[in-house]
């Protein structure tokens, strides 16, 4: 393809999978939603919980960490996996009691690919979890998403 004159030519900008071991290693912005069809939902009535995430990944992919703020504090054990071309996920699962009430917390997410453009990507980690009801286990669990942004 021809460079128009005056116009330097550009690569398209590239993404890089994040897929080494320790990447899930630190501390996290957690922030969580409801999920909703409805497009006239506002962010704010989606937003269930902004928190801090702290991961620790040991031998083999080993993770145990806390997720801690407002009114939130219970630790966190799973597993990180990471595959060549694919990238690397996490499977997490905790259990709080909240308002007096015990749930247990189970999360899965991925760590996003960087955007090979200039600046500085912090690392993010996208995914779901679902909270059920350790108490009564028919009950309908509560379903959302969250985003996770690593601390630089």
């Amino acid at each position: 393809m021809a460079v128009p004159v005056g116009v330097l030519a550009q690569s398209a900008p590239s993404l890089t999978l994040m897929a080494q071991a320790g990447a899930f290693t630190g501390k996290w912005v957690y922030r969580s939603f409801s999920m909703s069809s409805k497009p006239t939902e506002t962010l704010s009535k989606l937003a269930l919980g902004l928190n801090e995430l702290v991961l620790t990944e040991g031998k083999n992919g080993a993770l145990t960490g806390q997720r801690t703020g407002s009114g939130v504090n219970y630790d966190l054990a799973g597993v990180a996996r990471y595959a060549p071309k694919v990238g690397a996920s996490i499977s997490l699962h905790g259990t709080a009691t909240i308002s007096g009430k015990t749930y247990n917390f189970d999360y899965f997410g991925y760590l996003m690919p960087v955007w090979g453009v200039s600046g500085t990507q912090p690392a993010t980690i996208m995914g779901t979890v679902l909270r059920t009801d350790a108490s009564n286990p028919s009950a309908p669990p509560l379903i959302a998403s969250f985003s996770a942004t690593k601390e630089q």
